[in-house]
Order: structure tokens, then C-alpha cells, then sequence
């Protein structure tokens, strides 16, 4: 065992049963850190649209930043991270510091080496294509365009992977603000060079205006790398140069890494032919715009809590594994896949009804129309249907990494793109097999709506293998779970065909006109869901004696009640108070003035609901007892008085 280096800070353990603790408050650095740059991000998104719109200048950018997005998930914090935290992090809990110092050195050696080596010949042949093909075939002016703004944007893949591997070294040395706060860096700068390109520093035409863009994204690189060498070095890593493969911590991260890579290789080409999909079977400009701008909506919540979760869990999950404490291993997960539901599931009811007011808050200006905002509002629609299965992946996948589990995450990918191609050429085929009516203009967001299948069908599989690896499939306890989701499942049909029977009823009658429909679908809506979880968690914990005491539920204390149950109660509880808030959201939407073309009103039609949702959600989660809303509501108080000393 190498000597421990004095110079690293040191990382006292957790106590037992404050996990949860320490998850949320890293969690919450991370995602205050996200909440500025996601915000910053629709708002580059909102500048972009009202200077260029949906036009074939803004498909030619994005189109050409799918490839740098593309290599960060690929090699930096997609795989490469995935691979490197779990090695990093068991080397600093056994002390072997200085080993963990050389096997981050010859990571980031290796990694800029061979990226620059790949961007330099991607940038030859595509210039050697650039000036070959119009002499075989006619090319449209978009489409140089686009290559050129992909051969500008290349070195940025060389800049975006370092800054993603500093990111995994000082998550796992416990800092995880900087990292979080460096893409905050890049949306500033793009937005300051949009805001120059009204200037008319870089010309009139929007195909010279968009260079500005791309001049940004270069900059914000090298930003983003700078500004985490300093706390790295101040934790105590300690860079030299080093190309040696030798080093055992690098042939670890290596051995696992080509796995993962393969993995998030598979799902980011997928992700380029569904941008593939929507230029070639989509008629007309703005598809692959409409795409990303849709897809950016689900992406503020899911970075926020779900990505923070995931990576701030990574390195506990990866530490607990590695010293085979399982105990703390599960206790880590659960308590991040119950916060993740806990914030997914208002979020993903929310969103779905306000879609089309949001797009519009966010993006309806200048050359962005009225037309632009209900085919993105569908794309964000149909997203988001996937958030709750896309943020459960986020933090399974981390969890099959930490356990050293490459293979799973990567057959069960492989399965979810085929199925995800296959419903994506169904879908946005559709509205010309039927009525326009019947396929509600899917489209882009029959894109959508095929990744939100196949995410689900993917966490189903992953969960089924983490279950089997921690030796929970055990027969009463798999038999417990599946009987949860039958009933939970049929009670939630029942709920939802008796609430809108009673909408329906209600609405039809002129003496019940007002608020009677929606309280009518309320409580039709609501009471099977309820009664059915509460026959099932009486029956499931038998209770001995009835308890009111504080820490007591069913009649059981809380410290008694079996894992499964407990995680079990947390959906149950925040799928109801999820539900309690979308009907109340729905009412305060409609009693909001209808959409008009003043800020003000589009600004009162979206954020009104958003606000009241806030606080009916906290009011409905704290009334039934939930344990999610208390932790949150003790890690924020903890952070305030933290912040005053």
C-alpha cells in the first residue's frame, strides 16, 4: 500500500445513518450550482431562438455541438468518469494517495493526448470532404455551414473531457461546487457573444453571426478547465506528467472503462440519429431545433436533482463497495432513488401541464413564432413522460459502475436503442398513417415519446440487476414488491378512469358548473389510489397496537418498518401528493388569464402555476408524513445556519 500523502484533506466517515445526510447536502451544491447554469442554459436557448429561430443556421449549430456533447458523455463524464471515480475514491479510502494522485495524472495525460490526435484528423477529413464533395454533388449552403462550425467546434471535445475528468477527481475528493459551476461559464459567454452579434460585430447575415456562438464555446473550454485546477490542487492532488500504462490504478480505470464506453457510445449515436431521423423524415427547417430547445425543459429538473443525486452518490457508493460494507451501500442508494422520485415526480406532472406556457415563457421572442412554440412544447411534453425513468437510470447506472458492473448498463443500453430506433421510425411516421387529430401532431415529439419508452424499459432491467447483485430477490421480498406494483398499478387505472368519469359527469351539468368538476375528479380520482395503498401497508406491517405517537405510521414505528416497505411508502406517498398538486396546478392554469402576447401575461399564465405547485406539493408531502420532505426541509436549515457562521 502506498504511503497516505499528508497534502490530500482528509474525509472522515459518515456515521451510520447519516448518509442520507451527506448525500443530500452534496446533492444540493451540486444542484444550486445546476439551477444557475440550467437557467442560464434556456436562456441562451431563448437569445438563440429569438436571433436565429428554427432556421438551417440553428440546425447547423446544434447539429455540429451534438459531436463535442457527444465525446463529453463518451469520454468525460460519461464513461471515462463512471470508470475512474470508483478506482479513485478506493484508492483515497485505503490511503494509497499518492497512487491516486499518478493514476489521475496519467488519465488526464492520456486522455488529451489521444482526443487531440482524434480531433486533428476528424478536422483534416472533414475539410478535405468540404472541398471534394461539391464537385460530385450539389450541397446545400447549410450543410458547409455545418461542417465548418463542426470542425470549429472540435478542439472544445479536447477541453470539455479534461474539465469532465477534473469533475470526477474533485467529486471524489469531496468538493463538488466548481466542478458544478464550471458549464455555468460556457452559457455566460454564449449568451455575452449573442448579445455582441446584436452588436453587428460579426456581421448581418445569420450564417456570420453564428461564428460568435462558436468563438464562445472555445473560450468557455478553456475556462471551464482553468478554473478547477486551483481547488483540485488545494485538496492535495498532485499532477506530474505521466504517460505510463503500466500504473495499475490506470489499467483498472481502462479495464472498465472500454465496457462503459461502448455503452455511451451506443446511446450518444443514438442520440445522433434521432437528429438524423428528424432532418431526413421531418418536412421543412427547425426539427433538430425544436428537438434540443423541447428536450432542454425536462433537462432543467433532471440536472438539478436526478444528475446531482447520481453524482453526488457515485463516490459513496463507489467507497461503501469497495470495502464491502453492503449495509451502507443500500442504505446510499435507496436514500437516492427515494429523493429522486420525491422531486421527479411533481416535476414530470408539471411540466406535462404547463409545456406549452413554458416553451412559451422561455423561447417565444423574435424570430421564434407562435408556430415554433407548439411543436417544442410537444417535444417537451412527450419528454418528459421519460424524466422519472431518465432520473432513475441516472442514479441505477452509477450504482451497477460503483459495484463494477460494466456489462449490465451496457446490454440493457443496447436493448433500449434498438427499441428506441424502432418506435422512433413508427412514431414520427405517424401522423401519415393517421388523422392529424389522432396522433396530436407527434412528430418531433414522437422522438421524444420513443426515448421516454425505452428509458422505462431500461430502468426496469437495471433494477432487476441490482437487486439480484445485493441479494434482495430473496422469494418474500420479490413477492412483496410485485404485489406492490399490481396493486399500486391497478388502483392507479381505477383512480384515473373513475376521475375522469366524475370530471366528465360534473362538467355536463350546468348546476354543477365552477370548481365542482375538478373537485368531483379529486376525489374519485384520488380515493382508490389512497385507500388501496393503506388496506396494503396495514396488512404488509400487521400492527401490534395503534400508535399516533410522532415516528410512528400505521401503527408501527418507523425505525421497525422492513426496507422495502419503507421505499415502497416513499413512492406511495409522493405519487399521491404528486397527483394532489397536478389537479390544483390544473385549476390554477385555467384560472389565470389565457395567453397573450405581452410578457407579463405570458410570464403570470406560466410562473403563477409553477409557484402555487410549489408550495401545494410541500403542504400535500409534509401532511402525509412524508420522511423526503423532512430530510430536505433539515438539510436546507442545516445549510442556512451553516452559511451564517
Amino acid at each position: 500500500m502506498a504511503k497516505k500523502n499528508v497534502a490530500f484533506a482528509e474525509q472522515p466517515a459518515a456515521p451510520a445513518g447519516e448518509h442520507h445526510k451527506s448525500l443530500l447536502q452534496a446533492a444540493g451544491v451540486v444542484g444550486m450550482m445546476t439551477i444557475l447554469s440550467r437557467i442560464l442554459g434556456l436562456w441562451r436557448f431563448r437569445i438563440m431562438g429569438h436571433i436565429f429561430g428554427a432556421t438551417g443556421v440553428a440546425d447547423a449549430f446544434n447539429f455540429a455541438f451534438i459531436f463535442p456533447n457527444l465525446t463529453r458523455k463518451l469520454f468525460g463524464e460519461g464513461a471515462m468518469t463512471a470508470a475512474f471515480v470508483p478506482v479513485f475514491s478506493r484508492q483515497l479510502a485505503k490511503g494509497e494517495h499518492e497512487a491516486a494522485s499518478k493514476t489521475g495524472s496519467v488519465l488526464l495525460c492520456r486522455l488529451a493526448y489521444w482526443l487531440s490526435i482524434f480531433c486533428i484528423a476528424l478536422i483534416v477529413l472533414s475539410a478535405a470532404a468540404r472541398f471534394v464533395l461539391p464537385y460530385f454533388f450539389v450541397i446545400k449552403p447549410d450543410y458547409i455551414l455545418e461542417m465548418k462550425l463542426f470542425e470549429a467546434l472540435l478542439p472544445y471535445c479536447v477541453l470539455v473531457n479534461i474539465s469532465a475528468a477534473l469533475m470526477g477527481l474533485l467529486n471524489s475528493l469531496g468538493h463538488f461546487a466548481m466542478p458544478a459551476f464550471a458549464p455555468v461559464i460556457l452559457n455566460a459567454l454564449i449568451i455575452a457573444a449573442c448579445y455582441c452579434v446584436g452588436g453587428g460585430w460579426f456581421g448581418q447575415a445569420p450564417s456570420e453571426q453564428i461564428w460568435a456562438v462558436a468563438i464562445a464555446v472555445l473560450i468557455g473550454g478553456v475556462l471551464q478547465v482553468l478554473v478547477q485546477i486551483p481547488p483540485a490542487l488545494s485538496r492535495g492532488f498532485r499532477f506530474k506528467f505521466h504517460m505510463d500504462t503500466s500504473d495499475k490504478g490506470f489499467q483498472e480505470v481502462m479495464a472498465g472503462f472500454k465496457p462503459v464506453m461502448l455503452l455511451v457510445a451506443v446511446f450518444q449515436i443514438n442520440v445522433v440519429l434521432d437528429n438524423v431521423i428528424a432532418q431526413v423524415f421531418i418536412k421543412g427547417s427547425g426539427p433538430v431545433t425544436y428537438l434540443n430547445m423541447g428536450t432542454s425543459i425536462y433537462q432543467l429538473p433532471w440536472s438539478i436533482f436526478s444528475l446531482a443525486l447520481g453524482t453526488a452518490a457515485l463516490p459513496a457508493l463507489s467507497k461503501f463497495w469497495g470495502l464491502d460494507k453492503r449495509e451502507e451501500f443500500t442504505k446510499t442508494l435507496l436514500d437516492a432513488l427515494r429523493m429522486v422520485f420525491y422531486l421527479a415526480i411533481p416535476c414530470t406532472i408539471g411540466i406535462m401541464i404547463l409545456s406549452d406556457d413554458i416553451v412559451r415563457l422561455f423561447y417565444r421572442s423574435g424570430q421564434f413564432m407562435e408556430a415554433d412554440v407548439r411543436r417544442t412544447g410537444a417535444v417537451a411534453f412527450y419528454s418528459t413522460a421519460g424524466l422519472i425513468f431518465f432520473s432513475v437510470n441516472a442514479v441505477l447506472a452509477r450504482a451497477l459502475y460503483a459495484m463494477k458492473d460494466m456489462k449490465t448498463p451496457t446490454t440493457t443500453s443496447f436493448k433500449s436503442v434498438f427499441l428506441n430506433l424502432s418506435l422512433n421510425l413508427l412514431l414520427v411516421n405517424l401522423h401519415k398513417l393517421l388523422p392529424s387529430y389522432a396522433c396530436t401532431d407527434l412528430k418531433e415529439g414522437g422522438i421524444a415519446l420513443a426515448s421516454a419508452i425505452s428509458q422505462a424499459w431500461q430502468a426496469w432491467m437495471q433494477a432487476r440487476a441490482i437487486l439480484k447483485k445485493l441479494g434482495e430477490g430473496k422469494p418474500a421480498k420479490t413477492s412483496r414488491t410485485k404485489e406492490f406494483i399490481l396493486r399500486m398499478g391497478m388502483a392507479a387505472v381505477v383512480s384515473v378512469v373513475l376521475g375522469m368519469v366524475a370530471y366528465r359527469w360534473f362538467a355536463s351539468r350546468p348546476e354543477w358548473e365552477g370548481f365542482w368538476p375538478l373537485l368531483g375528479s379529486m376525489a374519485f380520482g384520488l380515493a382508490p389510489f389512497w385507500l388501496a395503498g393503506r388496506q396494503y401497508f396495514t396488512a404488509k406491517l400487521n400492527p401490534p397496537q395503534s400508535g399516533g405517537e410522532p415516528g410512528w405510521r400505521y401503527g408501527v414505528k418507523e425505525e421497525a418498518w422492513p426496507e422495502d416497505l419503507k421505499f415502497q411508502f416513499s413512492l406511495y406517498s409522493t405519487i399521491l401528493a404528486g397527483a394532489i398538486m397536478g389537479f390544483l396546478v390544473w385549476a390554477v392554469r385555467d384560472s389565470v388569464p389565457p395567453e397573450g402576447r405581452s410578457f407579463t401575461l405570458v410570464a403570470q399564465r406560466a410562473l403563477a402555476p409553477v409557484i402555487a405547485g410549489v408550495f401545494i406539493y410541500a403542504t400535500a408531502s409534509s401532511g402525509l408524513l412524508s420522511r423526503e420532505y423532512e430530510e430536505l426541509k433539515a438539510a436546507f436549515t442545516l445549510k442556512l445556519k451553516l452559511g451564517k457562521r
